[in-house]
């Protein structure tokens, strides 16, 4: 059989969310992470259901609605929250970018996950890249601003003139 290729909507709404502002995807891309941890937590539920007593698939059964409803609320309390901190960051991007205008679109976005308090590690979650990488990008940025290695970036990034 063989299958429909995808209807036209379907496609053109799959080019607009890879083609929106880098911010919006960073949502995209946090908000899909926190959804595969619930659904893999999910299946390892349904997996601990098979061997268990039919008193515990019971209970267990009974508690699955309760905890996808309660999921579903703390995304939605979670994509008001990020959307006021896309609002943030992206005035703190913006700014920067007119500011240092020699930075790249990556170095910007590090720059942003820095200021907001992520660690290499976290930012290297986030971007899916390795943290030499994001070790790397921070020291291109030190250079391109001019920041020696004993001056905290953060901070230095924080206390930029008119951010």
């Amino acid at each position: 059989m063989t299958q429909n290729p995808p209807h036209n909507d379907t496609f053109d709404d799959i080019i607009n969310e890879v083609t929106r502002p880098s911010e919006d995807r960073l949502l995209l891309i946090i908000h899909l992470q926190r959804k595969r941890e619930f659904l893999g937590a999910l299946a390892d539920t349904l997996d601990a259901m098979r061997g268990a007593p039919e008193a515990e698939l019971r209970e267990m059964v009974a508690k699955l609605p309760r905890d996808i409803r309660h999921q579903i609320r703390a995304f939605d309390r979670l994509t008001e929250i990020e959307r006021s901190v896309a609002m943030l960051t992206s005035a703190f991007s913006d700014t920067l970018r007119k500011e240092c205008p020699d930075l790249t679109a990556t170095e910007l976005q590090v720059c942003t996950y820095l200021r907001a308090g992520l660690t290499a590690r976290q930012t290297s979650d986030v971007m899916f890249v390795s943290v030499r990488a994001i070790e790397k990008h921070r020291q291109s940025i030190r250079k391109r601003l001019g920041i020696d290695k004993g001056v905290d970036l953060r901070y230095h990034l924080a206390h930029l003139t008119g951010i």
